[in-house]
């Protein structure tokens, strides 16, 4: 009875190894994913209480820091964390800063969501300004720090609502 229930053992586990390999779960390998050094900053201050909060990503990290506007005040680091290489920050990484204008708007919405974004990479820069505008690469930024950070820290961004609200403007 035990040789059976060794050899039903030993055969699930050569067939599970091979059903990984046929489906291309290698549990030994582990893929590589290029990423070039980037940092995208997004400024949310609010200018009546004085102070900002920054929130950088980089290539290999992601921090968000409240910085006091006060004189005299400090800035302090709210969340920090490390990342891995992953597909979504290689994205990020090859967006191309020329394709980008400085400033997207909704014309019929004076205040409401205001995001200022910096992105930083090759030596180069480029600040976009989003006036309640929804924008697919800044979506993608976004929705990736929103997936990382606590709620407290989230940044509003909400595709079908801005989509919507400029739709509605534009009369479609």
């Amino acid at each position: 009875m035990k040789r059976i229930n060794l050899s039903r053992i030993i055969m699930f586990v050569l067939l599970s190894c091979i059903g990984n390999k046929a489906s291309g779960q290698d549990v030994n390998k582990t893929e590589s994913v290029t990423i070039k050094p980037f940092e995208v900053t997004i400024l949310d201050s609010d200018y009546s209480r004085a102070y900002s909060v920054l929130t950088i990503l980089t290539n290999k990290e992601l921090k968000i820091v409240f910085k006091s506007d006060l004189v005299g005040g400090k800035d302090s680091v709210l969340f920090s964390r490390p990342l891995q290489p992953s597909d979504i920050l290689q994205q990020i990484s090859i967006i191309n800063l020329d394709s980008l204008k400085e400033y997207y708007s909704n014309d019929c919405i004076a205040d409401g969501s205001q995001v200022t974004v910096t992105f930083k990479k090759n030596g180069t820069g480029k600040t976009v300004h989003l006036s309640n505008f929804y924008q697919e690469d800044v979506g993608k930024i976004i929705g990736l720090i929103n997936s990382l950070v606590p709620d407290k820290y989230k940044v509003w961004y909400d595709k079908k609502e801005l989509i919507t609200d400029y739709k509605r403007c534009k009369g479609n």
